[in-house]
């Protein structure tokens, strides 16, 4: 995995609710509240299909079939991507998680280098998920923002992300958002729990 400083310990906090759920937003107003840096694991990975990483046809062929990507694969890029950013000591995750066995190779490879702080979870129902994504696929330019490859991400979301949810709700590493409110309401939850967490922390 990639070097890193023993003398620095990042604080991670990780982003989880389904396709359509506000994670990427919600993320992007943190980074500017609190100064937080936001790293996508699905834009880590498109961008790797982008620049013709060693992992390219593995992460094209996961994310065109709406697949989880082998947990080293993403790992490796969030690795590299917060150990790279100087700018801050404090990174969201967006998007991952997304399985038991992420999860497990995550505290394996990660556990010893960053200070995992909790998950912020953005519960919303299927609904407005589905009419978000068809919003979003308008203009994002994403393979995966269509129905056919939306319903098999809605499957690996309850057959497998939930699972990370109901974990980390019993290790009491769980703050749980209505994500169906306006982004500005969800955005000003996740700061007063936030800050209630950093304040008992």
């Amino acid at each position: 995995m990639y070097k890193f400083s023993s003398l620095r310990k990042p604080s991670v906090y990780f982003i989880l609710g389904g396709p359509g759920s506000g994670k990427g937003t919600q993320c992007e107003l943190l980074s500017k509240n609190l100064k937080f840096v936001h790293l996508s694991a699905g834009q880590l990975l498109r961008d790797a299909i982008t620049s013709n990483s060693q992992h390219k046809i593995t992460i094209e062929n996961c994310i065109n079939n709406g697949v989880i990507v082998p947990s080293h694969v993403t790992i490796n890029l969030l690795d590299k991507a917060i150990f790279d950013n100087l700018s801050s000591e404090t990174f969201l995750i967006d998007g991952f998680p997304r399985n038991y066995e992420n999860m497990q190779s995550w505290i394996e490879l990660m556990d010893h280098k960053i200070n995992f702080k909790s998950v912020i979870y953005i519960h919303c129902s299927r609904q407005n998920m589905i009419l978000r994504i068809q919003e979003r696929s308008k203009t994002s330019g994403r393979s995966d923002d269509n129905l056919q490859i939306l319903e098999k991400r809605f499957i690996t979301y309850q057959n497998d992300t939930q699972k990370i949810i109901d974990h980390y709700r019993n290790l009491n590493k769980l703050i749980e958002i209505d994500g169906d409110n306006s982004i500005n309401i969800v955005q000003a939850q996740i700061l007063e729990l936030l800050n209630k967490t950093l304040i008992h922390s």
